[in-house]
This record gives structure tokens, sequence and C-alpha cells, in this order.
């Protein structure tokens, strides 16, 4: 008998709430009763609030997560480039996330002062469409960027959307007194709530949230295709920065190790020959001096006076030969001119990077034909850096060869004044082998005859033949370091010339390519 009374009134319990529940009704725009394309459900095929401001939300998204990309750009240029476009596009997002989430949770709420809630909706709406006018100016800053017909196509798409939102605005002002008057029912019931419920404004409310999605949904692919060619352009750029960057350390590195060869080769080759005919100058002098410095006090009288004479005479030439072939020395000086073939690698690559951002904005823009010429030609940029750092290198070795040969034939010239000095020294040793303070007074008279015939020659003709060699010699360098440098300059030349037609040439064939043309 318990079971059965039990059983009884579980079943008055259950079907008191299945009563209770079905007379229930759920929440749309703070009306506790349901309205078919608010919250849930679909009027005739635009859907509902709810669905609709989260596909809005969702396109927004997009919006911001692919402009995202144009935050992580290498090429500081085109990241100041692209500052307009990404500023119109979060500008876009945030200003209009705002409105589409404050109805979407307008649409959901169950009760509450919806005059509060689409006033907060309307604020954000008026913001909106106030900033429109700066993103239009901020479009047109892009001209660069994106070209006239990608800005006339965005500035179009921001005319929709701005509009739409003011319909949106408009649709709103419709909905809200009904909803208020709803909310002022004593006792709302849902056939009641369904009489008085705005469906037309809804409904309209809805396709203009579905239009903002189509405008939205239509407009991704084109901020993508413009994103894609920045990406694709910046990493030109970038890439091209760096071979440009290599080859100018490949010309320093190349360079100095040529300069290092001329300075070894030439330079260090020349001063050692010069060096060491000093030194053997200055020892035989030296070794000459100290054999008739005993004679300069010998018993013979002519033999002392010669002895004498000579011995400040040859202490002079060593003195001025010295001082001579000093300065010689430091006189040869030999090296390439690193900074003209620095420049005309430089001048190549302002040249290409000038051409290559010509290029680049033809493809930010959307030239026609300009995304098939960019996959033809945009690796040819990079050739034409690494030609020019070859060609230049190849001066430099050529010249650095050239002077080598010179270098040898100069150090055989200077055989001619070693042959000299070795003349004037033999003159005093051969006088002097075999003499000593006890040789005969005939020997001694003999080779006083000698002494003075060497004083003579050192006196009358070394200095002055000596001069002479040692001038031209100077004069010989001096025109081969001249002919060196118009031989490495004319090369450069002619380096620059072929930098000049290769960048030419390229930027024809973009053109040509352009237009369409058969190359």
């Amino acid at each position: 008998m318990e079971r059965v009374r039990y059983a009884l009134v579980l079943a008055v319990l259950v079907g008191s709430l299945v009563r209770f529940g079905a007379a229930s009704p759920k929440p749309d725009f703070a009306v506790p009763a349901r309205m078919t394309g608010v919250a849930s459900g679909s009027l005739d095929s635009t859907g509902n609030v709810v669905l609709n401001t989260n596909r809005v939300l969702n396109v927004l998204g997009q919006f911001q997560s692919i402009t995202e990309w144009l935050y992580s750009l290498q090429t500081p240029e085109l990241y100041q480039l692209a500052s307009n476009f990404r500023a119109v596009m979060d500008s876009l997002v945030e200003s209009g996330s705002p409105i589409f989430q404050g109805l979407s949770n307008a649409a959901r709420i169950s009760s509450g002062n919806i005059s509060t809630a689409f006033a907060g909706i309307q604020r954000s709406i008026n913001a909106t469409i106030a900033l429109n006018d700066q993103h239009q100016a901020l479009l047109n800053g892009t001209q660069l960027f994106l070209g006239s017909a990608g800005v006339g196509n965005f500035s179009a798409v921001l005319d929709l959307l701005v509009r739409n939102v003011g319909n949106l605005s408009a649709v709103l002002d419709e909905i809200e007194p009904a909803i208020v008057d709803i909310q002022r029912l004593p006792r709302p019931t849902q056939a009641l709530v369904d009489s008085m419920y705005p469906k037309d404004a809804v409904r309209r409310l809805n396709a203009n949230l579905q239009e903002y999605v189509n405008v939205g949904t239509s407009t991704v692919p084109q901020i993508n295709a413009v994103v894609n060619r920045v990406r694709l352009v910046d990493s030109f750029i970038s890439r091209l920065s760096s071979v440009a960057t290599l080859q100018q350390s490949n010309l320093n590195n190349s360079m100095r190790a040529v300069n290092g060869s001329v300075y070894t080769g030439v330079r260090l080759r020349l001063q050692n020959a010069v060096r060491a005919i000093r030194t053997s100058f200055s020892g035989s002098m030296a070794t000459a001096s100290r054999k008739l410095r005993p004679f300069t006090v010998d018993e013979v009288a002519i033999l002392r006076q010669v002895a004498q004479n000579s011995t400040g005479l040859l202490d002079g030439r060593q003195s001025n030969v010295t001082q001579t072939l000093d300065v010689l020395t430091d006189r040869v000086q030999v090296r390439l001119a690193e900074r003209m073939a620095r420049g005309v690698l430089n001048r190549t690559v302002d040249a290409i990077t000038n051409l290559a951002w010509r290029f680049a904005l033809s493809v930010t823009s959307a030239v026609p034909r300009a995304d098939t010429c960019f996959s033809r030609y945009n690796y040819e940029f990079d050739k034409i850096p690494r030609l020019i750092y070859g060609s230049l290198e190849g001066c430099g070795q050529d010249e650095m060869r050239t002077l080598q040969t010179v270098a040898g034939a100069l150090v055989g010239y200077l055989g001619v004044l070693q042959a000299q000095l070795d003349a004037e020294a033999r003159n005093y040793n051969q006088c002097l082998n075999g003499l000593s303070a006890t040789s005969s007074y005939e020997l001694k008279l003999q080779r006083s005859v000698c002494l003075w015939g060497a004083h003579r020659f050192s006196e009358l003709v070394g200095g002055i033949v000596v001069d002479s060699q040692v001038g031209a010699f100077q004069e010989q360098l001096q025109d081969e370091m001249r002919y060196s440098a118009a031989r490495y300059h004319e090369c450069l030349h002619v380096v620059d010339q072929l930098s000049a037609a290769e960048v030419v040439n390229l930027s024809n064939s973009i053109v040509n390519c352009l237009n369409n043309t058969a190359t």
C-alpha cells in the first residue's frame, strides 16, 4: 500500500515538473521568455543573434590573426610601410569586437536593464563610426604599399562595414522599446511575449549581422593575400640584404688579403732588397775603413796622407749612402685602393636595392603579373652582387700578381746599384789586401797610388753614379705605382660599367615581364 502511495506521489511530482518546465520561458534579451532568432532557433534563414555575432567575432579574429604577421617583419622599412594598414586592421578589430560581444551577451541575458546594455552597444557603434574618417586617412597613406586599387578596395570594405554598423544602430533603436514593453508585462506568458516580439526588427538585425559576416569573409582572402605578399617581399629584401652584406664582407676580407700579399710580395720584398744593399755596403765600407786606420799614422807620408783622406771619405760615403737607402726604403709604399673597390660594390648594392624595392612594392600593391615576374626574377637580384664581388676580387688578384712581377724586375734593377757599390768597396779592399805596417816602402808607394785612385773614384764617380741610380730607381718605382693605379682603376671602371649594365638589364627584363612582352 505504501509502495503504491509513493508511486502516485512521484507521478504527480514529475507531472508537475513537466508542466512547470513547459510553461517556464527561456531567456532572450533580458526577457524571461524564448524569442526565436535571438539566443537560439532561427527566423527564416537569418539564424539567431548569438550564432551570427559569434560568426562576426570569428571573422574579426581572423582579421587579427592574419594581421599579426605584420608585426614580425624583418625589414624595418617594410615594417614602417605596413604600419598604417596594420593600424587600421587593429583598430577595426578593437572597435568592432565590443559591439558584437556586447550584442551576444545581451542576447543571452534573462534579466536586467536592456536599455543599459543597448546603450553600451550604441556607444561602441558611435565610436566605430567616428573612427571611419581616421581609418580612411590612414588607408590613403598606404598608396605606396597597397597601390591605388588596393586602397580603393579596402576603402570600400571599410565603408560597407561602417554602414552595416550604422544599420545595426537603427535596428537596435527599433528593438529596444519593444523589449522594454515586454519587460513591463506583469505576468508575461510565452504567447503574450510572442505577440509583442519585434520579429521583423530581429530578422533585420540578423540579416545585418550576416551581411557583416559576408563582407568580412570576402575580405579575409584579400587581407591574407596582402599579408602573404608582404611576407614574401620581406623575405626577399632580407635575403638580398644578407647577400649584399656577405659580399661586402667578402670584399673587405679579399682586399685585406690582396694588400697583405702586396705588402709581403712587393713592398717588403723591395724594402728588404734595399736593406740588403745597405747592409752589404755599410759592412764593406766599415771593413775598408778599419783596414785603413793603422796607415793613418804610417811612417810613409804619402800613404799616411792618402789613408787619412780616404778614411774620412769612407765614413762620409757610408753615412750618405746609408741615409739615402734608408730614405729609399721608406718611400717604397705600395697598396691597392680598397675604398675604390668598396665604392663600386656599394653602388651596386644601392642600385640593386633600389630596384628590389620598386619590384617589391609592385608585388605588395598587386600590380598585374607582379607575382609571376617575382617568381621568375627575384633570385636574379642575388646574382648581381655576387658577380660584381667576384669581378672586383679578380681585379685585385690580377693587379697583385702584376705587381709581384714588377717587384721582381725592380729588385733586379737594384742589382745595378749593388754592383756599383760593390765596385766602390772592392777598389779599397784590393788596395789594402796584403798591405801591412811592415810592408816594404815600394809596396806602400804602390798601394798609395791605388788608394788615391779608389779615393778619386769615390769622390768623383761613386756619389754621382749612386745618386743617379737611386734617383732612377725612385722614378721607375713611382712610374710603376702610377701604372699600377691606372691598371687597377681601369679594371674597377669596367666592373662599375658591368654593374650598371646588369642592373639595367634586370630592370628591363622585369618591365617586359610586367608588360607581358616577350623577352
